[in-house]
């Protein structure tokens, strides 16, 4: 049994305190919440049985008073730094949600710190886990469709009305799309593709009539690696067709025909001289929060990593942030050389 701090409880952090970790009692104890609102905390407590004593609004208290395997990170982006700073002073493997945080800097730091302090630390990558995107992957990945050319990826929705996207603060941040939204479609670019991103360039704006602070939109094309390459379109103010959340279209162009998959999540090979072929899915998938727990389990009993290992995910975080450089500088930027520059440059 792993014993589990949840610092953040709202929000995502709601769904894996009262879903996914009240599914998994057998495996999980939750041993003490955390957060800013007092709303969370008590729901959290009525879920998991706990006592007062076990909420609190500060993580290093939290983690200075119950004693647990690893926390469960679900904050705003910006705090993510500071909540694994704490759980490394404290010993405490790490579950956190995406992005690594909001900035490459940051992102750099907290991937130095885990290693330093040789704690395992996964990023929450959950699209990874739903049956049509596994179909999708194993149709590209599998080699009866041969090479794969290219990759195309389009996210659309209307989040134009005020705090229509969640919370407020999507909406008022600098790289809404790329930060809280496009890091999911990063990776899953590299996940379908079974390749990295080496060289990204693209633009981001805000259309006149949007209620964001910061770019909501954004077209970029990438360069991945084995000769291949991916196209992005991404936007938050779709005033037509949507493809929102579970419901992108992806399609991926290879040597003896295509996987298309859209609104519908129906996966689909199409092919020059045939008939459309329906991709099957798997069946008795554990829902995507179990999945990703599971394999953290895993990790934590085998010492081998996930596949969204922090030092794997650090290369589609990577991706969001050479596209902002790309906004910045007008120039297409290499992830790589930007990861490396940023990792020698930054210290904990």
């Amino acid at each position: 049994m792993r014993r589990c701090i949840v610092v953040g409880c709202g929000g995502r952090g709601a769904y894996w305190t009262n879903r996914v970790l009240a599914q998994m009692t057998d495996e999980v104890e939750v041993v003490a919440l955390v957060d800013v609102q007092q709303e969370p905390l008590e729901q959290g407590a009525e879920t998991h049985g706990l006592p007062a004593s076990a909420l609190f609004g500060d993580a290093d208290e939290a983690m200075d008073a119950v004693e647990a395997d690893f926390a469960l990170i679900s904050t705003p982006p910006w705090v993510h730094e500071e909540n694994v700073r704490a759980a490394c002073e404290h010993g405490l493997a790490i579950l956190t949600e995406k992005p690594i945080a909001d900035t490459l800097e940051a992102s750099v730091r907290i991937k130095k710190m885990v290693e330093q302090a040789h704690l395992p630390a996964v990023v929450v990558q959950n699209y990874r886990y739903s049956p049509f995107m596994l179909a999708f992957r194993d149709a590209v990945q599998g080699g009866g469709l041969g090479r794969l050319s290219y990759v195309i990826s389009r996210f659309a929705a209307d989040y134009n009305p005020p705090k229509s996207w969640g919370k407020r603060f999507r909406h008022e941040m600098d790289y809404a799309l790329l930060i809280e939204g496009s890091v999911h479609h990063f990776d899953m670019i590299r996940n379908l593709s079974g390749r990295d991103c080496e060289e990204i360039f693209g633009y981001g704006w805000i259309p006149a009539w949007a209620d964001f602070q910061g770019d909501s939109n954004g077209l970029y094309v990438m360069r991945l690696t084995d000769d291949a390459f991916a196209c992005y379109e991404g936007s938050c103010t779709t005033e037509g067709h949507e493809n929102t959340w579970h419901r992108e279209y992806y399609r991926a162009e290879c040597e003896e025909g295509a996987v298309v998959v859209g609104a519908d999540n129906i996966v689909r090979i199409l092919r020059v001289d045939g008939e459309d072929e329906i991709v099957e899915q798997p069946t008795g998938v554990p829902e995507e929060g179990e999945a990703i727990a599971a394999e953290f389990l895993e990790y934590l009993a085998t010492g081998v990593p996930t596949q969204t290992a922090i030092a794997d995910n650090i290369k589609s975080v990577g991706m969001v942030f050479a596209a902002i450089e790309c906004d910045r500088t007008g120039r297409p930027v290499n992830v790589n050389e930007m990861l490396a520059e940023a990792e020698a440059k930054v210290g904990i």
